[in-house]
């Protein structure tokens, strides 16, 4: 009889794991857990409402693959802070103290477990100040862990900013759009991308950094800032690959 050959994952994923697996993996080294969050909301007409968790989870489980064994990816967070975007029907929000409570209950849990190394994968930019805030509390709780976030976006944008001819965009946009046909295509509303009219009556956001309480109903018809009839795979491509690499370099010595 031949030797019995043990198939080894490219990427550690918590749900592809049973728990003596993932005490072994522990027990070997792998410390440092990535949390994919996102959000349940419109996306305009080209999109469905998991583009921004899709992206996440699937941006987090390419990283997990290249920092195998060192990392492993936990469940996408599918509910965001997204309140903004209420006026569009079946979006889902939930309030910035009840994502805050979830995350830190899913990071008090790893910690128990013996886990002092997070980094957030954000896909949704309304998530970004309850993150901050709840980077601050895990660190003046627990003084021993490192815990980070970043938008794969923010980290990825120079790829392909200088191509972009929209005068706004930011949502449901040519950039977002890519990024999902590049992560996660079954997001992609392709059928009503040729007769979509993004970002119709977009006001946009201020040229100052002035905020005000307001939906995207208020700048835009469709609920896109953008035009998505200008996404490419390929610069979906760019912008995520770009954003690995970099985000590979910060973590695979931490």
């Amino acid at each position: 009889m031949g030797e019995e050959i043990r198939w080894e994952p490219r990427a550690l994923t918590l749900d592809r794991l049973s728990w003596e697996e993932f005490r072994d993996y522990l027990a070997d080294g792998t410390d440092l857990a990535l949390i994919p969050v996102g959000s349940t909301e419109q996306h305009g007409p080209n999109g469905s409402f998991a583009v921004d968790a899709g992206r996440a989870e699937i941006f987090a489980r390419k990283l997990a693959e290249r920092l195998y064994p060192k990392a492993f990816s936990v469940p996408v967070f599918s509910y965001g802070v997204s309140p903004h975007h209420l006026h569009f029907p079946g979006t889902l929000s939930l309030r910035p103290e009840t994502f805050m409570m979830l995350l830190r209950d899913v990071i008090d849990s790893l910690y128990q477990h013996g886990v002092r190394k997070y980094f957030i994968i954000n896909g949704h930019g309304g998530n970004a100040p309850a993150l901050t805030l709840t980077l601050g509390e895990l660190k003046r709780d627990y003084p021993d862990i490192k815990a980070g976030w970043a938008s794969f976006t923010a980290l990825g944008l120079d790829a392909v900013r200088d191509q972009v001819t929209s005068r706004v965009y930011g949502h449901a946009c040519e950039i977002e759009m890519s990024q999902a046909m590049y992560l996660a295509p079954w997001t992609v509303k392709e059928a009503r991308s040729a007769g979509a009219v993004c970002a119709s009556t977009n006001k946009g956001p201020g040229a100052f950094p002035i905020h005000w309480a307001q939906g995207f109903e208020e700048m835009t018809e469709n609920g896109a800032l953008g035009d998505a009839r200008n996404a490419r795979w390929d610069w979906g491509r760019d912008m995520v690959e770009l954003a690995l690499d970099r985000l590979t370099e910060e973590l695979e010595n931490l």
